[in-house]
Order: C-alpha cells, then structure tokens, then sequence
C-alpha cells in the first residue's frame, strides 16, 4: 500500500508541475494541484503515524520454535523408517502447521502421510529404505570425491533416504574443504541421528567457519546424548551467537543436569537477547522455572 502511495503521489506531483508550467490556464491543472497535495499530506500522516506501515509476521517463542523443529525432524526421521507411524506423523505435522502454517514442507509431507494413511498402508516398497549394497549407494560413495563442491553437496541430500546407514559417508562430507558441504553434512548427521554422529558434530562445533559451527549446533540438537555435554558447555562461549543459541537450546534437551550452571553463567554476561531467550528456556527444559537474572550492564571503557 505505501508503494503505491508513493508511486501515485510521485506521478501525480510530475503531472502538476507539468501542467503548471505548459498549460497553467488549463481546467484540468488545479484539480491535479489539488490531488497532489491530497496525496502530499496522506504521505505525511503515513510517515508520521504509519496509518500504512506493513504489519509485522508475528515472531514465534523460541520455546515453540523448538517443538516445531523437534516435532519436524522426529516426523522426517519416521517418515524414513522402515515401518512409519503414519498417526504420529500426522499428529506432528499437523502441531507444526497450527504453530507456523508455512514451516518448511509441513504440509506436503503432512498430505503424502495422509494419503498413505487413506490407502491403509504403514510400509511399502516406496517408503523403505534403500539397501546399503545397493548400486545406488556405491554410486553416492563414488561421488564423494566429485571435483565440484555443488555435486558433493547434492549428494547429501541423496544420502539422508539411507537413514544410519548414511553415517560414516556424510562424516567423510562433514571434513570437506567446502564449508557449504560442511554445513549441509552437518544438518544432514542430524537428519539420520544415531550415537555415531554425535562425535563428528563435536569436531564440527570447532570448525574455523562459524556457518559450519551453527549448523552442527543445531544438528546436535536432534542426537544429544551424555557425550555431547562438554563440548556443548564449550560452545556457550563461542564467538558467534548462533552457536551460543543452539547450544543451549541442545543443553536443554539433553536433560542433563550438569548443564544447569553453565547456563546459569551464561545469563549472566550474555547481553544478546535471543541467546538469553534460548537459554531461559533450556533451563526450563531442565525444571529450572522462574529464573530471573538481569540483562547485563554494558562497560563503559
């Protein structure tokens, strides 16, 4: 709507001046004066009062944020089992949509597993794995050591229909020297899960690319288990606060106790809100409820 305002008052404020300056005496050259300052003023009160201004998408809790992922990737994880539990994934899809009506592909996996469900099957050929011996799989393997970066990142994507099977390949993409093929083996370890992931995403929380940090935080997130707390707790004082976020986000679903402190430390210098918000709510995850530790004062120097 303000585009349009501005456009309709720029033409109209042309045609003005035009008339005034070629035909003043013209009969169409005062309504035109007065349409452009009509218009002149709305763009005034507009920019004053923002009678027009777009409304803003309403920002989702980190705390709802963390179910709709959870619930996403729990439904994936099963949509790519040997025998999905179409109820469940019905069920998840659907929490997810109520949340965010535009989550991903929420709704097109939500149709496939209904109309699964509508043809009464819970497994067949099409939603069973490929088998590890299979000369589709040798041939993934193969193009691994692809020269081109976009053909080893597509493979990724391939390997995630092999569930745990895809493990040991997507840690060989996970030490690429293309930090995108980094970032998409580091979601894609979270996709398959597994305890075997868990210390290839503790190396990855190292990396010297902070894209390639955040993904494996938030991958760490779907394969948490008692190994990964200590590196976790490390990288509450990483550099970049995404990582920061995930992190404590992953700590809050482990239900590890042990977690509880650091995340309490990390609130008290922590002077990024998201992070803050993220960390509240792991210690919630924890049972730790009604925390309440002030916004860190910024030094003065």
């Amino acid at each position: 709507m303000r585009g349009f305002i501005l456009f309709t008052f720029a033409l109209s404020v042309l045609v003005a001046l035009g008339l005034t300056l070629l035909a003043a005496n013209s009969v169409f050259t005062y309504p035109v004066q007065i349409v452009a300052v009509v218009l002149m003023l709305i763009f005034v009160l507009d920019r004053v009062f923002g009678f027009f201004r777009p409304r803003l998408a309403t920002r989702i809790p980190p705390s709802q944020i963390a179910e709709i992922e959870r619930l996403y990737f729990r439904s994936m994880r099963e949509l790519l089992s040997d025998d999905p539990n179409l109820v469940q994934i019905v069920n998840d899809l659907q929490r997810i949509l109520s949340i965010d009506s535009h989550y991903k592909n929420a709704r097109h996996y939500l149709n496939r597993a209904l109309l699964l469900q509508s043809e009464g099957r819970t497994a067949n050929a099409s939603t069973r794995m490929p088998s590890r011996s299979s000369a589709e799989f040798q041939h993934l393997q193969q193009q691994l050591i692809d020269p081109d970066p976009n053909i080893r990142k597509s493979v990724v994507m391939e390997f995630i229909q092999y569930g745990e099977d895809a493990i040991d390949p997507l840690i060989a993409l996970l030490m690429d020297e293309d930090a995108d093929v980094r970032v998409h083996a580091a979601t894609a370890l979270g996709w398959v899960g597994g305890k075997d992931a868990v210390q290839p995403l503790l190396v990855a929380l190292q990396d010297d690319n902070a894209y390639v940090r955040r993904y494996a935080a938030r991958a760490m997130c779907w394969v948490v288990d008692e190994v990964a707390i200590e590196g976790l707790i490390g990288s509450l004082k990483d550099s970049d606060n995404y990582v920061r976020r995930y992190a404590a986000r992953a700590l809050g679903w482990s239900q590890d106790r042990q977690a509880i402190s650091p995340l309490l430390d990390l609130l008290i210098v922590e002077d990024n809100n998201d992070v803050r918000e993220y960390a509240l709510t792991a210690l919630e995850d924890l049972g730790e409820r009604n925390v309440s530790i002030e916004r860190p004062v910024e030094l003065i120097e």
